[in-house]
């Protein structure tokens, strides 16, 4: 089940978007702890989970 919560404690963690895949309705984000080499797969349910990912992501680009 996802947990926004969940992936931005990942990301605080230092886990980074390394792929995403929003083809054919498989909503996958790939991320990588590239200090401890652990790499997570998170399957989104819908577009607007993904979006949300997204634009978080967008946000920290702009600090």
């Amino acid at each position: 089940m996802y947990d926004f919560e969940s992936v931005k404690n990942l990301y605080e963690d230092g886990y980074r978007c390394i792929y995403y895949n929003s083809e054919e309705n498989n909503l996958l984000v790939y991320l990588k702890n590239f200090d401890n080499e652990d790499s997570k797969e998170i399957q989104f349910e819908d577009e607007t989970q993904f979006m949300q990912f997204k634009d978080y992501l967008n946000t920290l680009r702009t600090k």
